[in-house]
């Protein structure tokens, strides 16, 4: 089909599964961790997302990475099943949603590449004590927070405003950002 032309039916269902599901998982993934910073589990932001591994600990996946993918799911999923809404929005509202999707990934790329520099000096110091667990790592300054909960976070981020800025892109008939 023409990228102006609407989802075929069993692609737009198929497309309305994987937002539902990512929804339910990015609100389930959400409220486990809320629950467990309330009942005083960590002070560190993330930590509760990145100590548990499920559904079968220590082969599958943390929570946090369950949270990750399902946010690009649900922006990738969502935009193309809300394309021909999103076709007819003025230009300027399109032209000012690309700006803010740069300043986003640009700011969200600076915190995956300066969360991987501290990790990996944090890390290479930690391991020369014999305490080599990248999961326990965590940055104190401001506010401590686990560094692979916020890796991840960021990586999302910066996956799912680079895509919007893309996809906002090829709406325009000039292409310029």
């Amino acid at each position: 089909m023409s990228e102006g032309s609407s989802l075929e039916p069993g692609i737009r269902r198929l497309y309305l599964f994987i937002a539902w599901i990512s929804l339910v998982t990015i609100v389930a993934v959400s409220f486990y961790g809320l629950i467990a910073w309330v009942e005083g589990h960590s002070e560190i932001v993330g930590q509760q997302l990145v100590n548990v591994y499920w559904p079968y600990p220590p082969y599958f996946a943390q929570p946090v990475t369950y949270f990750s993918v399902a946010c690009v799911a649900l922006a990738y999923t969502g935009l193309r099943l809300c394309d021909s809404t999103v076709r007819r929005w003025p230009r300027g509202v399109i032209s000012f949603l690309q700006l803010i999707g740069f300043l986003v990934a640009f700011s969200s790329a600076y915190e995956v590449l300066y969360n991987f520099m501290l990790w990996g000096s944090i890390y290479s110091i930690a391991c020369s004590h014999a305490v080599c667990d990248p999961d326990a790592i965590i940055s104190t300054y401001p506010v401590p927070w686990n560094l692979v909960f916020a890796t991840r976070a960021f990586s999302a981020l910066f996956v799912v405003s680079g895509y919007c800025v893309y996809y906002l892109r090829r709406l325009t008939k000039d292409g310029i950002i």
